[in-house]
């Protein structure tokens, strides 16, 4: 599949499964108060194609670099079942080294002169979408995915497996911006180890999509994507945010009503706000936007 198309496939498809198809389908919890902008989504939609054609363009050249012996990229399939060890191991390996190049940069846009003429535009989504993934400055887009050209000479990875790792992250971005909690639920494998160990509870050690929510709110905290440890470690992370979760998690189901208050007492304790449905009609919108 051409690169370019399968970039753009992926991210409209997966915007718009986690924008319109989930919030219909299931009875999702929102993280945020208030809602999205009127016109956002298709704003982030349109906008999200410089930064996609950015990644098509990093793809090529990886591609490139890998026909002229230039990285640590190898093909062949299938793989034994020692070489499928090795490939989860790479997984893991790219979570850290993507988590790691994401703190880092992230943090580096937020000082003042790259914030202002190339991180803000990001920001003016204080109430993010699954769109707002991608909707950022073409030259953030270089920074972010410098990486997936920088890991080719640090590990030898299979060129399938790069390919399919760094759509996988696509997705990662737009989930940590759709709006309603994912955790414990997210499709990593640091995350199956956490509901194999620990259940279907938010492990500590891993972000939410709370987590990246609230950085849009207080933009000089969190600033990692899979893992929490750069935060902790760094002092980056929002003293409310562990109260957030647990209350997030303690609250109510929806079929479970709130307790009545006592005549003339004011109920202190509302139910979280739910996102608001979007009819499965509006994706066709954004789609042909």
């Amino acid at each position: 599949m051409n690169v370019s198309l399968a970039c753009v496939q992926v991210y409209y498809a997966a915007g718009a499964v986690l924008h319109y198809v989930v919030p219909a389908l299931f009875p999702v919890k929102s993280v945020q108060k208030g809602q999205p902008r009127q016109g956002q989504v298709t704003s982030e939609a349109l906008y999200s194609l410089g930064p996609l054609l950015i990644k098509a363009g990093v793809w090529t050249l990886v591609e490139q670099l890998h026909q002229r012996g230039h990285t640590k990229l190898y093909t062949g399939w299938p793989p034994d079942a020692w070489q499928a060890l090795y490939m989860l191991l790479t997984v893991v390996a790219l979570d850290y080294l993507h988590d790691a190049w994401f703190y880092w940069t992230h943090r580096l846009l937020h000082w003042r002169p790259l914030y202002v003429h190339v991180h803000a535009p990001h920001h003016t989504s204080t109430v993010p979408t699954a769109f707002t993934g991608y909707s950022f400055h073409v030259v953030e887009a270089v920074i972010v995915f410098a990486n997936e050209v920088l890991v080719c000479y640090l590990l030898p990875i299979h060129l399938g497996l790069h390919r399919a790792y760094h759509l996988f992250t696509t997705v990662i971005h737009q989930g940590g911006h759709a709006g309603y909690e994912v955790a414990p639920f997210l499709p990593t494998l640091e995350q199956l180890v956490s509901l194999a160990l620990i259940g279907a509870r938010p492990c500590p050690a891993l972000n939410t999509v709370r987590h990246h929510d609230m950085h849009h709110r207080f933009p000089r905290a969190h600033f990692s994507l899979y893992m929490t440890h750069w935060d902790r470690l760094c002092g980056t992370e929002h003293p409310k945010y562990r109260a957030e979760v647990e209350e997030h998690f303690r609250a109510p189901p929806r079929s479970e009503a709130p307790p009545v208050p006592a005549p003339g007492e004011q109920q202190q304790q509302q139910l979280p706000q739910r996102r608001r449905k979007v009819p499965l009609g509006a994706a066709a919108a954004v789609a042909a936007a």
